[in-house]
């Protein structure tokens, strides 16, 4: 595959915007709950004995934090879309906090009620916290609906509809259950937000591109065979011309001069001789034929002293009268008429 280098920079920059298109369309931007809050949730304390990274407190006492951080939108009936997403991403001070359960509670068509929250369907998993990791990041599909859950409503998960991630109505963060006895549960939570795969739709853009670029080389190879076979069939038409109006030039007092004679000597058959003659000439081949022999005939009867019969000899006319007839159509007099008026 012989490409031109410029083709070639096109092909590039095609498959580089092309990525770069599939890759913003595809790639879902992280969402941020905490501490910028980029949706309309809110967050605020619930229970007892939570020390909370909120901005105005991270760092001093608080007299009575409470114990479960919660991020809704009130009594507002509002939903954000999570299908978008594959991880939730959390920086905690793993100094200061101690093991917690992160919950994502879901709108359930047909089972929920939307002022009721219980009936949200949590989807929970438990963080446990590592010694200087700061960073936790988990896969949303990896979160479960605790057991108790549906022990309180009587359900399972057969009986459910399928859940919709689309319809994420609030989040919590807990510890209480989890800490050590004696021990004041407390989380110390510096960000907390919902991000999408970037590596895996970074490399689907990649491939996508490789595979653009793949498509431009081969339209390319495929528009320069085709470019050269039409220059070669073009150049072929060009001979056949040339060879059939030559033909037609030696052999024009050869009163036998037809279309079938034409193929049997040059091969190229009625169709293609007046396709040519259409195309070079703008004319037919007996109108083609009549006006070179006529044009040689006023050449000779002003020329030459020939007779008549001898010039439509000379001309591929077996007969005198069938010679005159033809004249007279073209030139609205005889071959006689004719010499006497322009012969010089």
């Amino acid at each position: 595959m012989n490409i031109a280098p410029k083709k070639i920079f096109i092909a590039v920059f095609i498959s580089a915007v092309c990525g770069y298109i599939f890759f913003t369309q595809t790639y879902q931007k992280p969402l941020e709950l905490y501490p910028e809050n980029q949706t309309f949730f809110e967050f605020e304390n619930t229970a007892r004995h939570l020390h909370c990274n909120i901005r105005r407190n991270y760092g001093q006492d608080c007299d009575d934090p409470p114990a479960i951080l919660m991020f809704h939108a009130h009594e507002l009936a509002r939903n954000l879309d999570l299908t978008g997403f594959r991880y939730i991403c959390i920086n905690i001070d793993s100094k200061k906090t101690l093991d917690f359960t992160i919950s994502l509670y879901m709108y359930i068509h047909g089972f929920s009620d939307i002022a009721d929250t219980e009936t949200h369907r949590p989807y929970s998993i438990r963080v446990r916290v590592r010694e200087n990791q700061v960073h936790y990041h988990y896969k949303l599909q990896d979160f479960a609906t605790p057991v108790r859950w549906f022990a309180q409503h009587s359900e399972s998960d057969l009986t459910l509809p399928k859940t919709d991630w689309s319809l994420f109505t609030h989040l919590t963060i807990s510890n209480f259950e989890n800490s050590p006895e004696n021990t004041e549960p407390q989380i110390v939570l510096k960000r907390l937000r919902f991000v999408d795969d970037f590596n895996e739709k970074l490399r689907n853009s990649v491939i996508f591109g490789i595979l653009i670029f793949a498509v431009i080389l081969i339209f390319f190879n495929i528009r320069k065979k085709q470019t050269k076979k039409t220059n070669k069939r073009g150049a072929t038409v060009a001979e056949d011309a040339d060879k059939l109006l030559e033909y037609i030039d030696n052999n024009l007092s050869n009163p036998l001069l037809s279309l079938d004679l034409i193929e049997k000597e040059t091969a190229l058959n009625k169709f293609a001789v007046n396709e040519i003659l259409k195309t070079r000439k703008n004319t037919q081949y007996k109108n083609y034929i009549h006006d070179l022999r006529i044009s040689e005939a006023k050449r000779l009867l002003t020329e030459t002293d020939h007779p008549i019969s001898l010039i439509a000899e000379n001309c591929g006319y077996c007969y005198s009268n069938s010679f005159s007839r033809v004249f007279v159509k073209h030139c609205q007099m005889t071959p006689n008429e004719y010499r006497k008026k322009y012969s010089k």
